[in-house]
């Protein structure tokens, strides 16, 4: 964890952000990373309090197949991501990534956070090969 706070712009922020990680050997990790903003800011702007909140969840099926998610919740924008990613890894620095990405619009309701409508959804096919020439 850790905090800082200081001048922002002609007011104040106040900072706190950290990690959590759990590693379970040989079969990946768990973590969650958090980020709070209080801004202060004199009349006639507007405070804030900005978090971001993001879980993620890497597993090693095998020395050359991975799958890593995230999600992230980013208040500012009333937004939340999610990012999947399958990985095989067919030679040294050489890989083929499947990558499926949704971003919704936040809806909070009764103090729990929902999923809106989907803003934007993509799946991505990656290759790359390293030439050792």
């Amino acid at each position: 964890m850790s905090t800082r706070s200081g001048e922002y712009y002609n007011g104040m922020r106040w900072n706190l952000e950290g990690s959590i990680q759990w590693r379970y050997q040989p079969l990946g990790f768990t973590s969650i990373d958090f980020a709070y903003n209080g801004i202060r800011l004199p009349d006639p702007y507007n405070d804030a309090n900005l978090f971001l909140i993001g879980p993620r969840f890497d597993f090693t099926f095998s020395k050359k197949l991975f799958w890593t998610t995230f999600v992230q919740y980013n208040s500012q924008i009333d937004n939340v991501n999610i990012n999947s990613r399958l990985q095989w890894r067919f030679a040294p620095v050489s890989d083929i990534f499947l990558v499926y990405t949704d971003n919704y619009l936040a809806e909070t309701q009764e103090g729990f956070i929902q999923f809106g409508g989907s803003k934007s959804r993509a799946l991505v096919f990656k290759m790359t090969y390293w030439l050792n020439l």
